[in-house]
C-alpha cells in the first residue's frame, strides 16, 4: 500500500494550524487568575443563600407582626369564649407591663375591670362558667386598682380617693343591670359587696386626711387601712422651743470635771480655812441639833508688796569741808 505523501504546501498548512493551537492555550498567570475567579464565585454562593434566608425570615417576622396587630384590632370586641379573647387579654397584660407610673397602673386596673363588666353586659345568654371567670377577673382588677390608689391617696394625692369613689358608683349601676345566670348568684353578691367596701374605704380615708394619724400603717387587699380613734393634730413642740427651729446639737463628749477643794486654803498659806464653831454646845448624853455651817467667804486677793522709791545717787559728790557738815552733790 502506498503511503500518503504530503506536499510542501500541505505540510506548511499543518504547521500553521499547530501553531495556532498552541497560541490559544492560556499561560500560567492566566490560569491562576481564572482559578481565583472561580474560587471567589464559589465562596460567594453561601452569602447569597444567607441573604436569601434573612430576607425570608424578615418577611415572616413582618407578617407575624402584621397578623398580631390585626389580631389585636379584631380582638377588641371579643367576648369570653371567642377564639380571639385570649389575644385581647394578652394585649391588656402587655399594656399594663409597659405602664410604670403607680397612679397610671392603678387607673389601668380600673379600666380593665370596666372592660370585664362591659363583656358581662354584652353576653346575652352567658354560660355560668364564662360568667364566673369574667366576674372573677373583674374583682381581681378592682382590688388591684383600689390597693394602689388608696396608698397614693393618703400619700398626698387625695384626688385618687375621689377617682376611686366615682368609679365604684359607676360600676355599681352597671353591675345591677347584669343578667346573672343560675349558679352565679353568690359570686355576684360578693362582687357587689366588694364595690361597697371599696367606696367605704375611700370615704374613711378621706375623712382621716386632716388627722395626724391617717392609717394604721398596715395594708390589706384594698390597700391602706384607715386608723381609728380620735382625730387629733400633730403633737405640740417642746415648751420654750420655737416651732420649726431645730434644737442645737448635743455634744457626745463630756467636758472635763472641775476639782473643787472641800476646805480652801488661805491665800499665801497652805493651811485650810476652818470655820469657827458656832451654835449651842451639846449637853452630856444628848445629841446636838444639826446646825448648818456658815457660808465660806471667798478669799480676798492679797495686795502685792509695794516697791520702795529710792533717790538716784548724784552724779558729782564733794566730801564735807569740815567735820560735822554734810557733803555736797551735783546732779
Amino acid at each position: 500500500m502506498d503511503e500518503p505523501r504530503w506536499s510542501a504546501r500541505e505540510l506548511e498548512v499543518i504547521s500553521g494550524l499547530r501553531g495556532l493551537g498552541r497560541a490559544g492555550e492560556p499561560d500560567d498567570d492566566t490560569r491562576a487568575r481564572i482559578r481565583a475567579d472561580i474560587s471567589r464565585k464559589l465562596a460567594a454562593e453561601p452569602s447569597r443563600r444567607r441573604r436569601a434566608v434573612a430576607t425570608v425570615l424578615a418577611a415572616a417576622a413582618a407578617l407575624i407582626v402584621l397578623a398580631g396587630g390585626l389580631g389585636l384590632v379584631l380582638s377588641r370586641g371579643a367576648l369570653p369564649g371567642d377564639p380571639l379573647y385570649g389575644v385581647k387579654l394578652a394585649g391588656e397584660n402587655a399594656e399594663l407591663q409597659l405602664t410604670f407610673d403607680d397612679g397610671a397602673r392603678g387607673a389601668k386596673h380600673l379600666e380593665f375591670a370596666t372592660h370585664r363588666l362591659a363583656e358581662l353586659s354584652a353576653m346575652r345568654s352567658p354560660v355560668a362558667r364564662d360568667f364566673l371567670t369574667t366576674l372573677s377577673a373583674f374583682t381581681s382588677e378592682a382590688k388591684a386598682g383600689s390597693a394602689q390608689l388608696t396608698v397614693l391617696g393618703v400619700a398626698g394625692d387625695s384626688g385618687r380617693l375621689d377617682q376611686l369613689r366615682t368609679w365604684t358608683h359607676e360600676q355599681s349601676g352597671k353591675l345591677d343591670r347584669l343578667a346573672v345566670p343560675d349558679g352565679a348568684r353568690p359570686e355576684f353578691t360578693q362582687a357587689a359587696a366588694l364595690l361597697n367596701r371599696i367606696d367605704e374605704r375611700a370615704v374613711a380615708l378621706s375623712e382621716r386626711l386632716p388627722c395626724y394619724r391617717i392609717t394604721t400603717g398596715a395594708a390589706d387587699e384594698l390597700g391602706a387601712v384607715p386608723a381609728t380613734g380620735e382625730c387629733t393634730g400633730p403633737p405640740e413642740a417642746t415648751p420654750g422651743t420655737p416651732s420649726g427651729v431645730p434644737l442645737p446639737p448635743v455634744s457626745a463628749v463630756a467636758p472635763p470635771p472641775v476639782a473643787i477643794p472641800a476646805n480652801p486654803a488661805t491665800p499665801g498659806t497652805t493651811q485650810p480655812v476652818v470655820p469657827p464653831a458656832t451654835g449651842p454646845v451639846p449637853s452630856a448624853g444628848g445629841h446636838a441639833p444639826t446646825v448648818a455651817p456658815p457660808p465660806i467667804s471667798a478669799p480676798t486677793a492679797t495686795r502685792p508688796p509695794t516697791t520702795p522709791t529710792t533717790t538716784p545717787p548724784p552724779l558729782i559728790s564733794v566730801p564735807p569741808l569740815l567735820p560735822g557738815l554734810p557733803g555736797l552733790g551735783i546732779g
